[in-house]
């Protein structure tokens, strides 16, 4: 790819504080102002984040909204097209088959199998071709295959497939929208990337994407989209910040090593305004040291990397260890525990969880006789609930309607109820709907989350309502007077070497930039080993390792050659912590 910068496309720097929603709506209401027949799209990463930027932009002519919504109300138009069905069936045909035939004879897609043969007379890949009319997204993190309904992650990808099959969907988007900003772009999806820059490219249509790699907090992008930034105009840099003081800004400057994302600090902000000055403090106590400062600072925000112990102090230990316990918040996954558990736009990927929190609600609205609001969550929420069976048409329908919600209520304040206990009597009940009671049952993840009592999700939504303690995750965005930082070392997940961080921090000269590049290709590196070798790093056992050895051998020479091409002086290769002897104790 030539490295000739496209006047079009903008990767604008927003370093943290650096007022990039100010920045992103301004520019929203110039274009419109200016340009009164064009349209306009803002991708954000959280629903929050979309009414935060619509607040004032009163305009028809604008899109605020997550990469989901968008693909559901712009490009969903095309998923009822026969040439997309084809496109699904030769996806996802073979699992379908797969579940069909249940040779492993899983519990949970016997039930499901049941189910379905009950309401269609027969289960056959045929007539699960015929009964899928139309592509839907699943408001999930699973797909359901047999519905066409596809999960978060398979929903972005799929499009990906469909717009890279049929270039009128790319030209419809460019068509109708001339400016397009994607907001925090380093957590944003390689898949999403692809979609809106093969969109753009070689069009008038614009496109920016903000955002700051310091902030990267989720393992959506895995670095593949690396060389188009090459390409893209970087002349936009929002490095002014507003929300702290001079010092700090000199730290932040310091660990990004790097001119291109130096920060000033807003010319208002004073560090004498500070409560004391920025400190780095090496304990042996941390939970003293701790509670001294929040004696001292009553106010201040406690940040974690991860913290265990902080659920089982409040009283949700098993259900925190039931979602550690989950494949898809496991080590290296996008997510983890903590954030589904503590992070709202996180939770609203979990089906379970957030309808859960939703019933919470509810519970709470219903007891405090706010009944308009009960009927308005539950018309809202019409993916979990059957909405018929709380409509009110006549005055009876008033007292049948009050019984189901007593009934609800009365179940999910019982101390004894689990999870399960509760989807049980929901569904049996009618008051859910049978294929979001379906698709829980069929994700085997979930199987540990049901045997959690109700009650602790209660205690965590009413804990989250006025937190005093957060991680690094649950933080993003907000402003806090007192922050005081325990930089501890976790061999839970998230497994955090801060140690490690702060000896190679101390010792080399690096740049954000070149750790980047240094942590994608080692990432690649470790999926050819993996994809080669047949089975995970993490399986790798002294006997097995013996036999793969000359393989893992062959990629590490071949990843140092190919940092020595790209210029890229990492040298902590050569730190005493990460020596050759001890990347093979990695793998083993």
């Amino acid at each position: 790819m030539a490295d000739a910068i496209v006047e079009n496309l903008f990767l604008v720097n927003a370093p943290a504080g650096s007022g990039k929603t100010t920045w992103i709506r301004k520019n929203v209401r110039k274009y419109l102002l200016q340009n009164p027949n064009d349209n306009v799209l803002c991708i954000t990463y959280t629903n929050r984040a979309a009414e935060e930027l619509g607040k004032d932009v009163d305009s028809n002519r604008v899109y605020f909204g997550t990469i989901h919504s968008f693909i559901n109300d712009f490009i969903g138009s095309f998923f009822s097209h026969e040439s997309i069905l084809e496109l699904y069936w030769e996806v996802y045909k073979n699992q379908i088959v797969e579940r069909i035939e249940n040779i492993s004879q899983n519990g949970n897609w016997a039930e499901s199998n049941m189910r379905y043969i009950e309401k269609y007379g027969g289960l056959t890949p045929e007539i699960v071709r015929s009964n899928i009319t139309m592509i839907s997204y699943n408001q999930a993190p699973f797909n359901s295959l047999y519905r066409g309904a596809l999960g978060h992650d398979d929903l972005i990808s799929f499009t990906r497939l469909a717009v890279e099959r049929f270039p009128v969907i790319k030209k419809k988007i460019s068509d109708k929208y001339q400016v397009v900003f994607i907001d925090e772009y380093q957590d944003t999806a390689t898949d999403v990337l692809q979609i809106f820059y093969s969109s753009m490219i070689g069009k008038k249509s614009k496109l920016y994407l903000l955002g700051d790699k310091m902030q990267q907090i989720y393992r959506n992008y895995n670095g593949e989209f690396e060389t188009y930034f090459n390409i893209f105009n970087k002349s936009i840099n929002l490095s002014v910040n507003y929300r702290t003081t001079p010092k700090i800004v000199s730290i932040l400057n310091k660990i990004y090593n790097d001119e291109c994302y130096k920060q000033t600090a807003y010319e208002k902000n004073k560090d004498e305004n500070m409560d004391f000055l920025p400190e780095v403090r090496i304990v042996t106590d941390i939970e003293k040291n701790v509670s001294e400062l929040m004696e001292q600072y009553k106010d201040s925000l406690i940040l974690y990397l991860s913290n265990k112990s902080r659920f089982y102090n409040i009283g949700v230990g098993e259900l925190y260890d039931a979602y550690s316990g989950m494949e898809k918040y496991s080590f290296g996954k996008k997510y983890n525990a903590v954030d589904v558990l503590t992070k709202e736009e996180i939770r609203e990927n979990d089906a379970l969880l957030s309808f859960l929190f939703t019933v919470n609600i509810i519970v709470d609205y219903f007891t405090k006789e706010f009944y308009g609001e009960v009927f308005r969550i539950i018309c809202k929420a019409g993916t979990y609930f059957n909405c018929e069976e709380f409509s009110i048409r006549k005055h009876i329908d008033k007292h049948l309607v009050k019984d189901k919600l007593d009934d609800i209520v009365a179940l999910y304040n019982e101390l004894s109820t689990t999870v399960d206990d509760f989807l049980s009597l929901c569904v049996e009940k009618k008051y859910i709907r049978e294929e979001f009671y379906s698709a829980v049952v069929e994700e085997n993840d979930y199987q540990l989350v049901k045997n959690v009592k109700v009650q602790e999700v209660k205690v965590l939504a009413d804990y989250m309502s006025d937190p005093k303690i957060s991680t690094q995750h649950g933080v993003k965005g907000e402003s806090h007077d007192t922050v005081v930082f325990v930089a501890d070392n976790s061999r839970s997940n998230p497994v955090v070497h801060m140690s490690k961080f702060f000896e190679m921090w101390s010792n080399i000269d690096i740049t954000l930039s070149e750790f980047d590049a240094f942590y994608y290709i080692y990432s690649q590196m470790l999926n050819q080993i993996e994809n080669k070798i047949g089975m995970k790093c993490s399986q790798l056992k002294a006997d097995t390792y013996i036999s793969v050895a000359s393989i893992i051998d062959e990629e590490l020479q071949a990843f140092t050659k190919k940092m020595k091409q790209i210029h890229i002086t990492f040298s902590c290769l050569k730190l005493k912590w990460i020596s050759i002897l001890e990347r093979r104790m990695l793998l083993t």
